[in-house]
């Protein structure tokens, strides 16, 4: 059985960043690991009948699934949020995205944060600007993704 965690570092030029790492409990040994490549970020299949799912993208780097939960929007695990915020960013999605870093849900991950586990939110559009980073209005929506 393999476990995987994530490990805060300092880099001497970059600052902090963050390592993925793939731990075989038998051996003990630790191997640095691609999340996306690894496994690590896979999804498990649901029991029941899975979701439609949604997807959105945006020019700052946002790359994000999600599906309704009820009247909820859940963000799935793995998703990539914005690095930055917009200049017109509501205050509402700034802390939001801040108390999911505080809250080590959301890492930095090359050029984009990485969300590390499903993550519910009040509605799309509250899901949608923590994601992107900005005002939410127009072209900006979550569309059905397709399906395989």
């Amino acid at each position: 059985m393999k476990e995987y965690y994530v490990k805060k570092i300092q880099h001497p030029t970059e600052g902090e960043l963050y390592q993925f790492l793939e731990l075989d409990a038998q051996t003990s040994e630790e191997q640095i690991i691609d999340p996306f490549e690894s496994g690590m970020l896979q999804l498990y299949p649901e029991k029941e009948l899975a979701p439609d799912i949604f997807s959105i993208t945006s020019k700052r780097g946002a790359d994000a699934t999600g599906f309704y939960r009820g009247e909820k929007f859940v963000v799935q695990r793995g998703s990539k949020f914005a690095a930055s915020t917009s200049p017109k960013c509501p205050k509402k999605y700034i802390k939001l995205r801040e108390n999911l870093v505080l809250d080590k849900l959301l890492v930095p991950f090359q050029h984009q944060l990485l969300l590390m586990e499903d993550t519910e939110f009040n509605s799309p559009m509250m899901a949608m600007g923590a994601v992107i980073g900005g005002w939410v209005r127009g072209s900006h929506d979550w569309k059905e993704a397709e399906k395989n």
